[in-house]
């Protein structure tokens, strides 16, 4: 069950769900909370995981790193993101889990 909101600044709204520590980057998929389930190799240890988010979400989306924010929940494992309108097909292509 994707949750994909629009914005009035052009932007779309998301939450996503990390795993740090995983063996390699991936997508698992939209969980039924309406999370995108994300998986790091990046440890939670000063932020490193939070860094890698950007990078590796900005490679997935075909975006720039700045346009991935991190709009909420940096200390949570449970994140709301922000990216361009443009890319939501491509956040709507990822599979529910």
């Amino acid at each position: 069950m994707k949750q994909i909101e629009s914005k009035q600044s052009g932007r779309v709204g998301f939450r996503i769900r990390v795993q740090p520590s995983s063996r390699k980057d991936e997508i698992v998929g939209w969980n039924e909370d309406g999370e995108l389930r994300v998986r790091l190799a990046a440890p939670p240890v000063e932020g490193a995981a939070n860094k890698r988010i950007p990078v590796f979400l900005a490679k997935q989306l075909g975006l720039k790193k700045r346009d991935i924010v991190i709009e909420s929940g940096e200390r949570s494992r449970s994140k709301l993101l922000s990216t361009p309108a443009s890319a939501r097909e491509r956040l709507e292509e990822f599979p529910d889990v």
